[in-house]
């Protein structure tokens, strides 16, 4: 079951980094409002536009791994998205990550391997 974990390593990171690059595209849209010509400009934002690419990627790759494994088994290693979004957060937009935060990606992790490993 070392493939299903790095599967799910991979589907996560692409996930995480899709909405990274949303984030990213959203910062610099300064005012926002759903308006036609402001929604129209989202759509030539290339973070945007790589964002939804990406995301996309990862869904349809999603569905592979919902074929090919237990649901039961699948489902609870998408938490490492939130392993990933943290360190990505403090890496990317430099935001500050308190040692509770720091705790809760243990226990993510630990759990993690806990599921990969009873397989």
């Amino acid at each position: 079951m070392l493939y299903l974990l790095l599967f799910m390593l991979v589907q996560q990171a692409m996930s995480v980094a899709g909405q990274l690059l949303l984030k990213m595209g959203m910062a610099v849209v300064t005012d926002f409002s759903w308006t036609w010509r402001n929604v129209g400009h989202l759509f030539v934002n290339l973070y945007l536009q790589s964002g939804l690419w990406l995301l996309i990627g990862a869904n349809v790759f999603w569905l592979w791994l919902l074929n090919k494994y237990a649901f039961s088994l699948v489902y609870p290693l998408t938490s490492l998205g939130f392993v990933f979004s943290v360190i990505s957060g403090m890496i990317v937009f430099h935001e500050h990550v308190a040692p509770i935060h720091w705790l809760g990606v243990l226990l993510i992790m630990a759990g993690c391997f806990c599921i990969a490993r009873v397989v």
